[in-house]
């Protein structure tokens, strides 16, 4: 089952966000999305946007990287497909996804497996838009919470420092 196969959540950007109770995303000029949450939150900062693209299988998101990214939004992911938003796809759907996986023994691990090689298909990597707190806007691929990535700083004499999400306004 492919992500834009699922039940997704309603999202809106923020100009639209008067009284939704929905999800609400901030975009960039171009119109992606850098964040995604809740109205209420929209005062103290958006948590980072994950971007998953709707092709991707719902058995091959609980065994990648992905799931590390999903770490940066409490509420979960956006799906995306060609460059329009779909939806929300929402943790507990993932969360109740990952516990069959469990019983049946099939959850991802670090054991190597031939078919690590493989690509089926189309591939689009899944994607974080991290806004630092120093301002600056990151796209990431992976993400350790424990090794954060270097953030080269938001301006010309900024210096490097470790990325750091915080709950800043947008």
């Amino acid at each position: 089952m492919t992500l834009d196969e699922l039940v997704l959540a309603r999202v809106i950007t923020r100009s639209e966000a008067a009284a939704d109770t929905g999800y609400v995303m901030t975009v960039d000029a171009e119109g992606w999305p850098t964040g995604l949450g809740r109205p209420a939150d929209l005062h103290t900062g958006l948590p980072p946007a994950v971007l998953l693209p709707a092709p991707m299988d719902l058995s091959a998101l609980c065994t990648s990287d992905a799931l590390d990214l999903m770490t940066l939004n409490p509420y979960g992911v956006l799906v995306h497909d060609l460059g329009h938003v779909l939806g929300v796809l929402e943790g507990d759907t993932v969360s109740a996804h990952l516990i069959g996986l469990t019983a049946r023994g099939t959850v991802r691990s670090d054991t190597p497996s031939p078919l690590d090689a493989v690509l089926a298909g189309t591939y689009s990597t899944p994607i974080a838009r991290v806004l630092c707190r120093c301002g600056r806007l990151t796209t990431l691929t992976a993400y350790d919470p424990d090794f954060p990535p270097v953030c080269p700083g938001a301006g010309p004499e900024a210096a490097p420092h470790p990325l750091t999400i915080g709950n800043r306004a947008e």
